[in-house]
């Protein structure tokens, strides 16, 4: 002890940052290994030694020797830090001071090394098996066989076989197993096997196979330590599993135990003063037991280890974690409590405490759409929902009858159900209230009463909007408006009107509407007509705001439109009109018609005379004919004077000449024959003068051949 202060103050520098230990699927550990002072511990090729202590035991000097005697390791540590063997570089396992009993004076040590993985993807068909290696890290270990016994899509059946004992255990897909290795009696390396299923397949099952760093199996106290605690054996040993009905016991929990008249109580958790300190850690968990007689001075604190059990002392009861029984998310344990026949347990009382959430896809939907209601359930607490009804409230109007009301046998703790799902089909406009969600359930811990727990949430309302009908009118103006005009302007001017048609203008109307103008390429002017937004019931007259619409070029103009528009919730929308407005700009058509012209009075004789004299001769007798009829009405009454032997005598003198012209000319023409007769053709050259002028006579006596013959 004399030479403890110069020991201290060589090694307490490096006593006040603890060891970080290296990030791993997890950590093989070996625990409650009880030293006095001078007492070591064999951990493969290590010794582990209590070599020293402060005067006030609240530090410890750690020592470790290799096999040839010389010192690895050495360090002072509080309680809670750890030492790397050998060094933080190269750490097979670390040693760690877990309490200081200054009481007892003796330490609680505890050795951990990280698993690693011996080999990755193993794939084991079913009924074979796999042997681990011989050796791992150079280091021998014992022969361990895994054998698939059977498989399915998600899961395999396994068989360890250790040297000293055979489990059996199903694993679930992205799930693992951890197998314990016992050392001794009392200890066990837990945990030594660690297999974690990577994909699994009705013919075989793959995985990757974990064993500690240092896999060691060799451990032996030396130096007459005891390697633990050592409980003073009940009279009877505790035979009778009572902890099987709630198979888990949560951090602060107790059990009440009755042993011969004396109460206890077993608490998950070790009390400091009054608060619950460490409790659940990685593979292992600390118990405290109380009297019942409430008071809150502990009996005794101890660690029970995944796969490990333990013997309280005093009182006839074996505390047993089973392997992978740690649940470090819940804080909770799987527990197998054995006791004497004669020893009753009362277990906790547990309430379930249901979190009720449900939700709604929209809160604004239209007419006609669904309304789709999502209902979670979970159950937060520690007590089960035992036949359990979840039942949502729906409108009595505004949407399509719907009820339904789901049943579940029992909602474990902590466990979320699926979501329920409700679709509502929207009938009516207006705003609705949904919910609330009402769930009733029985608490099978609740032995009072038979009537159900129930729990509400809260209600959602949601509101169903319609788009109203819309119509577009086009008109254009030419001294009135019209849907067809005819114009020879240069510009013609065009409005348009909009108008809703509906119910309730507080759930139909749309919102930041245009109208797009579709033009031919006749026309130039605006194209976009903000409209904004129009409610049921009303209309909205729109006219460019820029100036009137440009004729580039005669034609048929016929102008549509799109209007695009928002409904109540925010779709977009477009809808088309066509022909809304005629513009025609071409020049009016010209049209050729025969039309009779008559001479003037005063032509009105000579145009009889050449009428009657171009006329064959039966043809001039029925037109004088006529005329005379016509005519002589207008006559004035004859004075007595007979115009008949006149007219009989103008017309044998009219014939007179006639027929001496005719003879004339007959006379004229036979000599122009007769002339033509004599003169003969000559092979191309031009005709002489001569000749034109026998034509023009020919041309004359012809004509006037025709006039006698007309005669």
């Amino acid at each position: 002890m004399k030479k403890l202060p110069l020991i201290m103050m060589g090694l307490l520098i490096l006593s006040f940052m603890p060891y970080v230990e290296s990030a791993s699927v997890g950590k093989a550990s070996i625990d409650q290994i009880m030293l006095g002072l001078g007492e070591s511990v064999t951990f493969g090729d290590y010794k582990i030694q209590f070599a020293d202590v402060d005067q006030a035991w609240s530090q410890a000097l750690i020592k470790v020797y290799a096999k040839d005697g010389s010192v690895v390791a050495s360090k002072v540590l509080p309680t809670g830090y750890s030492l790397p063997v050998p060094d933080n570089q190269n750490t097979l396992f670390s040693v760690r001071l877990s309490w200081i009993l200054a009481s007892n004076q003796k330490i609680l040590i505890s050795l951990g090394s990280d698993l690693e993985l011996v080999e990755g993807d193993v794939q084991i068909n079913k009924n074979n098996a796999y042997s681990l290696p011989y050796k791992f890290n150079d280091v021998v270990i014992p022969a361990i066989k895994v054998k698939v016994t059977n498989t399915y899509e998600n899961k395999a059946d396994v068989q360890i076989t250790l040297p000293y004992e055979t489990v059996t255990a199903t694993i679930f897909e992205g799930d693992y197993y951890a197998v314990p290795y016992k050392l001794t009696t009392d200890f066990q390396y837990s945990p030594y096997l660690y297999l974690y299923l990577k994909n699994a397949t009705t013919s075989y099952a793959v995985f990757d196979v974990y064993l500690p760093k240092y896999p060691t199996t060799v451990f032996q106290l030396s130096g007459g330590g005891t390697g633990g605690t050592t409980p003073t054996e009940p009279i009877v040993e505790p035979t009778k599993l009572v902890y099987n009905t709630l198979p888990e016991l949560y951090k602060g929990e107790e059990l009440l135990i009755h042993v011969n008249g004396t109460k206890y109580k077993l608490l998950l958790g070790k009390v400091e003063g009054k608060i619950i300190s460490e409790d659940l850690v990685e593979y292992s968990a600390y118990f405290t037991l109380f009297r019942g007689d409430g008071s809150n001075e502990p009996l005794e604190t101890f660690k029970v280890s995944a796969g490990g059990s333990y013997l309280v002392k005093g009182i006839p009861i074996r505390v047993k974690i089973p392997v992978g029984g740690i649940n470090l998310d819940y804080n909770k344990t799987k527990l197998e409590l054995y006791v004497p026949e004669d020893v009753e347990v009362e277990f906790p009382k547990r309430e379930a405490n249901l979190m009720i959430n449900f939700r709604i896809n929209s809160d604004k939907i239209l007419i006609n759409e669904d309304l789709v209601v999502m209902v979670d359930v979970e159950n937060r607490g520690r007590g089960a929902a035992i036949a359990a009804n979840v039942e949502l409230k729906f409108p009595e109007s505004g949407f399509k009858p719907y009820s339904g009301t789901w049943s579940v046998d029992v909602i474990d703790p902590f466990k979320k159900l699926p979501t329920i799902i409700y679709i509502l089909r929207a009938t009516e406009i207006g705003t609705y209230e949904i919910g609330p969600v009402n769930v009733s359930y029985y608490n099978p811990n609740d032995e009072l009463t038979d009537s159900p727990s129930s729990m509400s949430s809260n209600q959602l309302k949601v509101t169903v909007y319609a788009i109203p009908k819309l119509s577009v009118m086009g008109e254009a103006f030419n001294g009135t408006w019209s849907t067809y005009v005819h114009t020879q302007e240069k510009t013609a001017k065009l409005k348009f009107t909009i108008s809703a048609e509906g119910k309730d203008p507080k759930y139909e109307f749309i919102k930041n509407a245009t109208l797009q103008l579709i033009i031919p390429d006749t026309l130039d002017g605006e194209t976009k007509l903000y409209v904004g937004d129009i409610k049921a019931g009303e209309t909205k007259t729109l006219e460019s705001d820029e100036s009137d619409y440009a004729i580039l070029k005669a034609s048929n103009s016929i102008i549509s439109a799109k209007l695009v528009y928002q409904d109540p919730v925010g779709n977009w929308h477009e809808e088309n009109f066509e022909n809304l407005v005629v513009v025609n700009s071409l020049p009016p058509a010209v049209e050729i018609k025969e039309v009779k012209v008559y001479p003037e009075p005063e032509e009105l004789p000579s145009y009889v005379n050449t009428t009657l004299a171009n006329l064959d001769n039966e043809s001039k007798v029925e037109l004088a004919e006529a005329l005379k009829n016509i005519s002589v009405s207008y006559l004035p009454p004859e004075t007595g004077v007979n115009w008949w032997p006149i007219i009989a005598i103008l017309f044998i003198l009219v014939s007179a000449v006639l027929g001496y012209n005719y003879v004339g000319l007959k006379a004229k023409y036979d000599k122009a024959l007769k002339e033509l007769g004599r003169k003969k053709r000559r092979p191309g050259g031009l005709p002489k003068k001569e000749e034109p002028q026998v034509l023009k006579v020919e041309e004359t006596e012809t004509t006037e051949t025709k006039e006698e013959q007309q005669l």
